[in-house]
């Protein structure tokens, strides 16, 4: 009965341990971070005009931001590093465009300038990936 009870423990132990290394990553970052634009969103009541300059600069803050704080994940010690590179790369993207779309809707006036705001920040995203992944491929 021992036996019994000491291997569930194990597989217990073994399940939550492949299951954290899998939850905790990039995706759950971006995740977090999509809630907290539109937390902002609902708190502010956007679109409102007083805030489209800060929704704007989001095209920026977002890519030189939050990018480095995804690539922090290689600093983590329960995160798995043989696919994390390319996990950062396909939700740095995805996740971008979503948290950069969603940021942007908020502008209170849709024009040509919002399509601009998000082409900018998608092309400082590719650009910080590129930079973090050259540093994460140095150091790491």
């Amino acid at each position: 009965m021992l036996s019994i009870s000491l291997f569930n423990d194990i597989y217990k132990n073994d399940l939550m341990n492949k299951l954290s290394n899998y939850t905790i990553g990039p995706e759950l970052l971006w995740a977090c971070f999509y809630i907290i634009v539109a937390l902002i969103i609902r708190i502010t009541n956007s679109p409102i005009k007083s805030m489209d300059n800060f929704w704007v600069n989001t095209a920026f803050i977002i890519p030189l931001v939050l990018i480095p704080l995804t690539f922090g994940l290689y600093y983590i010690p329960g995160v798995l590093r043989p696919w994390l590179l390319l996990r950062i790369w396909i939700v740095g993207i995805i996740g971008g465009h979503l948290v950069l779309s969603r940021s942007l809707q908020a502008h209170s006036e849709q024009g040509p300038g919002v399509g601009t705001a998000y082409i900018m920040g998608m092309g400082f995203m590719f650009i910080m990936l590129i930079i973090g992944s050259i540093f994460a491929k140095i150091r790491f």
